[in-house]
């Protein structure tokens, strides 16, 4: 029972720094000073440690010897760009193999989650994060849905550090209604390719934004 309680204090630990990270409230490069986030969070220190070393295996956090925890730079121009094929080719797999797992509960789920983000709140990146979440999951390939998940947490920081204009959502939301249609339709010639248009969004955002914010060419 009591390590039970230590991990949903780590794992709540996580998630929030997590999303500090990925909301921009905690920048690359800015130390995760442990008195700091205990103060912050209103959680201990163990269950703190151990959710940055969680963070540090999925890229958003590097634990430095004698330095302790950094928030990682963004990755570079190649990364990003080797990144999306990844994307793209894990989570159309995830996808297709998903559509006949996908119950009328899941199909509303995604009804839901498509109508908040209709909504353009504020955090519009954590909905966009559920949305592709709760299909690769439907996939019940776990492993595969890991690596996908490990792929999105350094490019998704990318995109909230750069923001994400009203309308990138307006561009994201009507793709995430192809998304849901081919996946109600079973044809999975359209699963792949709406999946594909959708992340491929994601790249060309991050190559406006940064072009725009570093003036420095995406290329």
């Amino acid at each position: 029972m009591a390590d039970n309680k230590s991990y949903m204090k780590s794992l709540k630990a996580y998630e929030k720094i997590r999303d500090m990270i990925l909301i921009g409230s905690k920048l690359p490069g800015s130390r995760l000073v442990l008195s700091e986030l205990e103060e912050e969070l209103g959680i201990g220190r163990g269950p703190i440690r151990e959710a940055l070393m969680r963070l540090d295996r999925s890229g958003l956090v590097k634990n430095i010897p004698y330095k302790g925890a950094v928030v990682e730079k963004p990755p570079t121009q190649k990364e990003v760009l080797h990144i999306y094929d990844l994307r793209v080719n894990i989570e159309v797999k995830l996808a297709v193999e998903a559509m006949g797992n996908l119950t009328d509960a899941d199909i509303l789920k995604l009804e839901k989650l498509h109508a908040i983000m209709m909504e353009f709140p504020k955090d519009h990146y954590n909905f966009d994060r559920q949305f592709h979440y709760l299909i690769c999951e439907a996939s019940n390939l776990p492993h595969l849905c890991n690596i996908a998940q490990a792929l999105l947490l350094p490019v998704e920081s990318m995109l909230n550090i750069y923001r994400r204009e009203e309308e990138h959502c307006i561009k994201f939301n009507t793709e995430h209604r192809a998304i849901i249609d081919a996946l109600k339709s079973q044809n999975s010639a359209k699963v792949k390719k709406t999946l594909e248009v959708n992340i491929k969004s994601g790249l060309e955002i991050i190559k406006e934004t940064y072009n725009k914010m570093l003036r420095i060419p995406f290329e």
